[in-house]
């Protein structure tokens, strides 16, 4: 099966993003998924008219891309701190890629993606209602990308001392249905694998602040997936989940 590595949301920490392309070009991997939130932090909510903004954020979201593609080739989909529109913007060569609303092939896999984020709505450039997500088409596919995590799982639990999850419903039933694995971010502080029905569900964390480190994850086909975090005195520290 191929061995694809899982970059969560950049927000264009370029070192801890070099250490993990380091790490997945030592794992030989077949190719990178990139759940979005991607970019220079300075777009801020996307309201923002001016040229030289939009400009520097391009190209920083073209510099995660490319540093990507040096490693093998990439599917990736906005976050919610990404224009939808952001693989226009791009360009056909830059925005190589993307795959949110429809389905990319990378390594032989089938990989659908759902970009940006929900269903609270703070105002960001990619947002959207639960309602939207449910009348998306759902096509065959063995992964789903989304930026948003599903509902009630430890990948959508804020750090606010409380189980306060803020994941997607929409996002959960699409899971509940689906026989593969689903890989998302947006919650940073969430690097965690679980099981919803026949989907290994996996967020591997954020390398972008809050709580951004040099942390990926590594999903061997759609049925297992291994999680490392880079303690800079020790190491890469690991887990594994897998189907039982």
């Amino acid at each position: 099966m191929p061995l694809l590595a899982v970059i969560g949301d950049v927000h264009y920490a370029m070192d801890n993003l070099a250490r993990c392309l380091t790490r997945a070009a030592e794992r030989k991997v077949d190719g990178l998924l990139l759940v979005g939130d991607l970019g220079w932090h300075g777009l801020g909510r996307g309201r923002t008219a001016d040229p030289a903004v939009w400009g520097r954020y391009l190209r920083s979201v073209a510099e995660v891309l490319n540093a990507a593609r040096a490693v093998g080739p990439i599917a990736w989909v906005p976050g919610n701190h990404d224009p939808h529109d952001l693989a226009a913007r791009l360009g056909p060569i830059d925005g190589e890629g993307v795959c949110d609303g429809t389905v990319r092939l990378l390594a032989g896999l089938r990989v659908y993606g759902i970009g940006g984020a929900g269903p609270a709505r703070f105002g960001f450039p990619y947002e959207w209602s639960e309602a939207e997500i449910f009348a998306r088409p759902s096509p065959d596919c063995d992964i789903l990308l989304s930026h948003t995590p599903p509902a009630g799982t430890p990948l959508d639990l804020v750090a606010r001392g409380e189980d306060l999850h803020v994941g997607s419903e929409a996002i959960r039933a699409r899971a509940l249905s689906h026989r593969g694995a689903l890989v998302c971010g947006h919650i940073h502080e969430s690097p965690a694998a679980t099981w919803l029905n026949e989907c290994l569900c996996f967020n591997p964390g954020g390398l972008g602040a809050p709580y951004g480190a040099a942390q990926l994850g590594f999903l061997d086909g759609t049925d297992a997936v291994e999680w490392e975090q880079l303690d800079l005195g020790v190491g890469w520290r690991r887990g594994r989940g897998e189907k039982g």
